[in-house]
């Protein structure tokens, strides 16, 4: 298949689309015993075929192709292999309807599926990364409590003596299967259970409960229609560093699907689908990326303390006297605030699909789930441990710690979709558009204001007795919500060009993806991406600061300090792009190069061409070479990464 993320294998249909369980470590050692037929779908355990093993097992090395800029903290250069993944896969299948034929079910299935990941990066390839997050100032935590960031700090450090940054990348751990050293750390456990559900059927109606994902949306390449399931961001983009279907999330499930009729006039095969994650059981997000140049793939942005520092460094004196003399100094604490487990958190979604005139794929939908991408906001300056929080501490105690809280909001989402095969253009039209209601969004003067952190309770006196003037307001930031429609139009088709592939028919994938903030649009307010700053060019200075420090004469002045949008990357009202893929076959599936593409008409450009080698049923080697290109936004963060991998694969089959 071409298309990844369009799976969504419903309750009554079987899991063809979606391969994964648990026996892992035991598959590997059955191997050299099992004398297995070299042409079956699947190991089989029994005579009877009901219960079945299958396996993918890869390891790949992703080398750089070129040197990183000035934003990416930690230097890249040519020939840095800077990922070695090992991935496996092993799945289990039950059909247990002989079994228990006494409960009057026509089917009873079952799957349990296990994905296992390490990455190397922070074992045994280049100690700069390692060192690197050891000398990472600033501090990185999650919690889920509003209070947990501030003194006596009841958040945990994302990465730190107790854990490492390779309990969250080398082994992308299961969100759900428990805690380790201590509360809200992520358990160092070296696997994730991706499928573990039950399927029941009885005639027109079925169920399926457990671990599964949801795919109600387009996610061609980038996933930007396709938001029931979140998404492990921690190796960059999904979808280019990183399969898809490897990064989505799946999450503790009650689905249930009715057959409402087989025809009725137009209609045809018409069913109503709807889901439930209980908040009191899951409530997994994907955590915000590793920053700070802690890993390959984190976001290119520096070490705020390191910035902080060079700041306080060059203040005026009688600034410098009050930050540092009497409140000891300041300090940063970026704060992942993860969703609590109440029903109150819960997601849930509705569908109702149906055939139309025997030619026409329709649904509509309705779902409720979290926000993929966290938006940030600084919290109120943490004065507790300085003598303004704390009148017993004398001066000088401190320091006091300026908080940015990234959350995960819950979001309405209403979506339609439509597809056919249309004889004039000899292909098949997909019609997607969905309408997200009340994103969280960031206005860089509403989400990071310094002009409103200094109007802190207890600060506010000591600097207007120094002279500055404060207006009244709020003391910390807030998340202005926008509403977006998304849409793609796609266009699929099978074709034959006897010059390029005597043989074959190359399979042409082809979409136009699109998002309007309709907020921006009718009420002028300018929002930016997320909170990325742009850069400067300048090695020694790479970025732009996010505020007007330079205004800061003498602490007189700070009242004048504002946050400066300007500084932040724009995110246009409407914003869009192409995304293509072309692939083929030769040698009879021998040989299958694919060449995607994603382009942005505001100047970002993804080339990704691979090239597939079945050697066997068994064993398949693969290479794939990822170039992002041009403007600073969106997939252009990464624009100095480039790389190229270099896959084995063994599937047992």
């Amino acid at each position: 298949m071409v298309r990844t993320g369009r799976c969504d294998a419903s309750p009554r249909r079987g899991t063809d689309c979606c391969p994964f369980p648990i026996l892992g470590v035991l598959v590997l050692a059955a191997l050299p015993t099992l004398g297995l037929p070299r042409t079956a779908g699947a190991v089989f355990l029994d005579n009877a075929r009901n219960f079945s093993l299958r396996a993918r097992l890869y390891t790949e090395a992703s080398v750089a192709t070129e040197s990183s800029e000035p934003q990416t903290l930690t230097p890249i250069n040519p020939g840095n292999v800077v990922s070695h993944r090992t991935f496996f896969n092993p799945e289990f299948d039950a059909t247990m309807t002989p079994m228990l034929s006494f409960l009057g079910l026509d089917e009873i299935k079952f799957r349990l599926a296990l994905w296992g990941f390490y990455d190397g990066i922070y074992d045994y390839l280049d100690p700069k990364w390692g060192e690197t997050a050891k000398n990472v100032q600033a501090r990185f935590t999650v919690g889920s409590t509003e209070s947990a960031p501030f003194i006596p700090h009841n958040d945990t450090r994302r990465f730190g003596p107790h854990n490492p940054p390779r309990k969250t990348y080398s082994y992308h751990p299961d969100p759900t299967l428990g805690r380790d050293g201590g509360p809200g750390e992520i358990a160092q456990v070296p696997f994730r259970i991706n499928e573990a559900y039950l399927n029941l059927t009885k005639g027109r109606y079925s169920v399926r409960v457990g671990r599964q994902t949801i795919s109600w949306g387009e996610a061609d390449t980038i996933a930007l229609l396709d938001q029931s399931n979140p998404f492990d961001v921690t190796r960059g983009v999904p979808g280019v560093f990183e399969d898809i279907d490897e990064a989505r999330i799946p999450l503790w499930t009650l689905r249930t699907q009715v057959q409402l009729f087989d025809q009725w006039k137009w209609f045809s095969s018409t069913f109503l689908d709807a889901y439930l994650v209980p908040g009191s059981i899951d409530t997994s997000t994907g955590l915000t990326p590793i920053p700070a140049g802690v890993s390959p793939y984190g976001p290119p942005e520096s070490d705020p303390q390191a910035i902080i520092d060079d700041l306080t460094g060059s203040l005026p004196p009688d600034v410098a006297v009050v930050l540092n003399d009497l409140l000891g100094g300041i300090k940063f604490r970026q704060y992942d605030r993860q969703v609590g487990r109440n029903m109150a958190n819960s997601r849930y979604g509705f569908r109702l699909g149906s055939l139309i005139n025997r030619d026409y794929t329709a649904s509509i939908w309705f779902y409720r789930t979290l926000s993929q991408i966290p938006v940030a906001r600084f919290l109120p300056l943490d004065l507790g441990g300085t003598f303004i929080g704390n009148p017993g501490l004398p001066p000088g105690s401190g320091p006091l710690w300026l908080i940015t809280e990234t959350s995960h909001d819950l979001v309405n989402v209403f979506g339609a979709s439509l597809s056919f095969f249309n004889q004039w253009l000899n292909g098949i039209v997909r019609l997607n558009a969905q309408y997200f209601q009340n994103e969280p969004g960031f206005i860089p003067n509403k989400n990071l204001p310094f002009e409103n952190v200094i109007r802190a309770p207890g600060l506010r006196p000591l600097l207007e007795a120094g002279g500055a003037t404060i207006t009244p307001g709020l003391d910390q930031g807030t998340i202005p919500k926008a509403s977006y429609l998304r849409w793609e139009i796609g266009y699929d088709r099978f074709f034959f060009n006897r010059v390029l592939n005597p043989a074959n028919s190359f399979v042409w994938v082809s979409g136009l993806v699109g998002s309007w903030n309709t907020d921006e649009t009718f009420t002028g307010r300018d929002y930016r991406f997320y909170g990325q700053r742009k850069v400067t060019g300048n090695p020694d200075d790479p970025w732009k600061l996010g505020a007007n420090f330079e205004v800061l004469g003498s602490l007189a002045d700070v009242g004048d300090l504002k946050t400066q949008k300007q500084d932040y990357v724009d995110l246009k009202p409407l914003e869009w792009f192409v995304q293509s893929t072309l692939q083929t076959d030769y040698f009879h599936g021998k040989i299958t190069p694919r060449l995607t593409t994603i382009i942005n008409p505001r100047g970002t450009y993804v080339v990704t061409p691979s090239i597939l080698f079945r050697y066997s049923d068994r064993l398949l080697f693969s290479v794939k070479y990822a170039a992002l290109m041009c403007g600073f936004f969106q997939t252009g963060f990464f624009r100095d990464r480039d790389q190229v991998a270099f896959r084995l694969t063994y599937l047992l089959n």
